[in-house]
């Protein structure tokens, strides 16, 4: 039988099975991503308006529907429940919204943790980020925005990966990169969000960041 990409990827050590969530989950979940990477500016504003079913969204601000989605395809949240736009623009620190996360995240299925360290100087060996995590970042002082993301892989390196949105010099896009490798603290997205305070194509992380996580 002909490997899936994922499967492949497994093999070569790309993908390592880690966390709470089972192998087919893991599989259905980096697959599911794929499915939003939207690698041009004008792709992304597409795939904003498919994903938030609003006519003129954008992609600079679809980063919590963006997670949501991918983990609704995956079908480990369910589509009943909650609309991927009820994540657009939410705070973790306002109580309406607190609503809105318990409903997709409850404390009986799900952890949540709060890091008040830079995403930078964070421990990433200790405490890795896993598969399936929903992941709330917060700005800080010396930020300029806060985001939201899932992550959809690990690979043999203990390097974590996301499909998310961000600025590139020819505006947002949605593509898979890699958050951080846990042996070079200099790579990796959560390296450039904090590299330069205020930086042009945007920082954030210098408040820390929460995770939910699927209790095994």
């Amino acid at each position: 039988a002909t490997l899936s990409t994922a499967q492949v990827m497994i093999g070569t050590g790309e993908i390592v099975p880690a966390g709470p969530l089972t192998l087919e989950q893991q599989i259905k979940l980096y697959e599911a991503s794929l499915f939003f990477i939207a690698p041009t500016n004008e792709q992304s504003k597409q795939m904003s308006v498919l994903i938030n079913h609003v006519r003129f969204s954008d992609p600079s601000n679809t980063c919590g529907p963006l997670a949501i989605a991918i983990l609704q395809k995956a079908g480990i949240l369910s589509e009943s429940t909650l609309e991927a736009h009820d994540f657009f623009l939410i705070n973790p620190d306002l109580g309406k919204d607190q609503i809105t996360i318990k409903t997709a995240f409850p404390k009986e299925l799900y952890t949540n943790t709060r890091y008040k360290v830079k995403i930078n100087q964070f421990d990433w060996r200790a405490n890795p980020l896993l598969p399936g995590d929903f992941v709330y970042i917060y700005s800080g002082t010396e930020g300029n925005f806060e985001h939201m993301l899932v992550v959809n892989r690990v690979d043999s390196q203990g390097r974590v990966y996301s499909v998310t949105n961000y600025n590139t010099e020819q505006g947002f896009i949605i593509d898979e990169v890699m958050l951080y490798d846990p042996s070079d603290p200099t790579l990796g997205m959560f390296a450039q969000w904090t590299a330069k305070p205020r930086a042009k194509l945007g920082s954030t992380g210098f408040a820390g960041f929460e995770v939910w996580r699927l209790i095994q």
